[in-house]
């Protein structure tokens, strides 16, 4: 792999890319303890938040932003998988069983009414077709990781692929930052507030980062929903692809390696690794003590919560609020509609299937 170049004094220096990536993984980690420490100081847990905001300020300092980046982004993507999986081990078989069967609902009005309403909304806008779909799969489904699956299965262009990340990024932090004071304001419960944030809002990190600024056991539930409402990208992959094909009159030698390779992204290993540790301490084998007395499953616990505050850190390090800002306003149009119906729809949802 190339060295990569930063600017030092004045002086363009050629690093490593184990160096970079190290540095920037280190900064995130340094972030993460920092906002714990900070949230313990305070007595208030908002941890997720802080890891958040504080990532969101390094990155806007144009002098450390590009040594940062690389390693930022390799958190964000690596530290949150390991972090969601760790998850599992927090909670029972029964538990995910339990808070997936109403959020299976739930998650299907959600999908199935963004999908319908984003491509109507794409049409009355006038929106490009390829932007409008990413925008709406990426509002409906699962956030960045529905675009990224479906944007080689429509050969989408770089510039809508960041056009749609972009939108999503801009209601997934509103989503984090104004919805656990929604949540305390009208007196939800975990279980509704869980329930609102895993439908809510789009990406993982940020829901994941939702649920737990409002609880513990609400960052829990959000996690549950979220990864069930993960699973609707498979048969929309699959569709897109099929579409994609007749579009372009016939096959295409790669089509196939392409559906199986946005399916693997769309439902990929550390949802699996949630549901093998929850059934393991389902089974009771993460209950023995370790040296330090605490149980596998707390110290797995543990581990989570500190590797998701780790990806929240490099989630805002990588934010380029800038660019974000340069989306342009009919994407961002039909972003807000889908979020604001998404969001308020969502809420009712809470309101009736979870236990208040």
């Amino acid at each position: 792999m190339d060295a990569y170049t930063v600017r030092e004094n004045g002086y363009d220096v050629r690093v490593s890319p184990r160096l970079i990536h190290a540095i920037g993984l280190a900064a995130c980690v340094g972030i993460a303890f920092a906002a714990r420490w900070l949230a313990g100081t305070l007595g208030v847990a908002i941890d997720t938040a802080l890891a958040l905001g504080i990532g969101l300020a390094v990155g806007l300092v144009p002098a450390v932003r590009p040594s940062l980046l690389p390693g930022a982004g390799v958190a964000a993507r690596i530290a949150l998988r390991l972090g969601v999986a760790l998850l599992g081990a927090r909670l029972t078989l029964g538990e995910v069983l339990t808070g997936g069967a109403d959020a299976l609902v739930a998650a299907a009005i959600i999908v199935v009414l963004g999908l319908v309403v984003g491509a109507l909304a794409t049409r009355r806008l006038r929106l490009e077709r390829q932007l409008g779909g990413l925008v709406t799969a990426g509002m409906a489904i699962c956030g960045n990781s529905a675009i990224m699956a479906l944007a080689p299965i429509i050969g989408a262009r770089d510039r809508n692929t960041t056009y749609a990340v972009s939108t999503i990024t801009i209601f997934g932090l509103l989503g984090v930052l104004l919805l656990p004071v929604i949540g305390h304001l009208i007196g939800l419960s975990d279980a509704q507030f869980g329930m609102w944030a895993g439908l809510g809002v789009n990406d993982t990190a940020q829901v994941v980062a939702t649920g737990y600024a409002f609880s513990v056991p609400a960052g829990d539930a959000a996690t549950i929903v979220k990864l069930t409402r993960n699973l609707a990208i498979a048969p929309v992959v699959i569709g897109a692809a099929f579409m994609a094909r007749g579009a372009r009159g016939g096959a295409v030698a790669d089509d196939g390696a392409l559906t199986r390779f946005a399916l693997v992204r769309a439902v990929p290993w550390f949802v699996v690794g949630f549901v093998a540790l929850a059934a393991a301490r389902s089974l009771g084998l993460l209950d023995f003590s370790l040296p330090g007395g605490e149980s596998l499953a707390a110290a797995m616990s543990t581990a989570a919560a500190i590797c998701i505050l780790v990806a929240l850190a490099g989630v805002g390090l990588s934010a380029d609020l800038r660019a974000t800002l340069r989306v342009g306003p009919r994407p961002f149009l039909l972003g807000f509609g889908l979020w604001l119906m998404i969001v308020l729809v969502a809420l009712g949802l809470a309101l009736t299937l979870a236990d208040g």
